[in-house]
């Protein structure tokens, strides 16, 4: 299923959900990120999320750390 990117709208068959953005009345909806837009803003993939997670976008920044 085609999906559109929630960091920069383009759409394609390889968006992943990378978040769920929250409603106070009714159901959210899930966040993607197309590949560059992941890689970019370094964000983990929901079901990379630590189970006690709430769902919102979580950043990796294990990444960038200097060795």
């Amino acid at each position: 299923m085609r999906q559109i990117c929630d960091w920069c709208g383009n759409e394609g068959n390889d968006a992943i959900t990378v978040g769920i953005a929250h409603a106070n009345s009714g159901p959210g909806r899930n966040l993607y990120a197309c590949p560059p837009c992941k890689t970019a803003h370094r964000l983990l993939p929901l079901d990379q999320h630590p189970a006690e997670s709430f769902g919102f976008p979580r950043f990796d920044y294990a990444a960038t750390a200097a060795h």
